[in-house]
């Protein structure tokens, strides 16, 4: 079951992905500033209580071998970031994971709702 179904202005998913490379460091940012120039292309975000879609990749964060911690909203600026933390459960060691996702515009009262439905499946 889908709980949302997202989709980004390109200036919402351009300003999401500076975010991430300048946290990451400058290089990754000139990177991302060069290769921002060939791809235009704008995912759209799908949320299921098992794992999220970003454009045709997905990444688990609910099943037999992760396990849901928490999910976070905070404000960034000019965006809304729905954090997703895990845990990895493998035989030889534990490791935490995150995902993190642009709330579009128009669209916090939904990732309110997620985070609720999240965490209610958790308990």
């Amino acid at each position: 079951m889908i709980l949302a179904h997202w989709t980004y202005t390109k200036n919402e998913w351009s300003a999401f992905i500076r975010r991430k490379k300048k946290q990451k460091g400058f290089f990754n940012y000139l990177i991302h500033l060069s290769s921002a120039i060939i791809s235009q292309k704008v995912p759209e975000i799908k949320i299921t209580s098992e794992r999220v879609y970003i454009g045709k990749d997905h990444q688990h964060f609910s099943s037999q071998r992760h396990q849901l911690l928490k999910i976070n909203i905070r404000e960034e600026g000019i965006i809304n970031i729905l954090e997703i933390m895990y845990e990895n459960i493998c035989v030889n060691e534990n490791s935490v994971g995150e995902i993190t996702i642009p709330v579009p515009k128009g669209k916090l009262r939904e990732a309110f709702e997620v985070e609720e439905k999240l965490m209610s499946k958790k308990m």
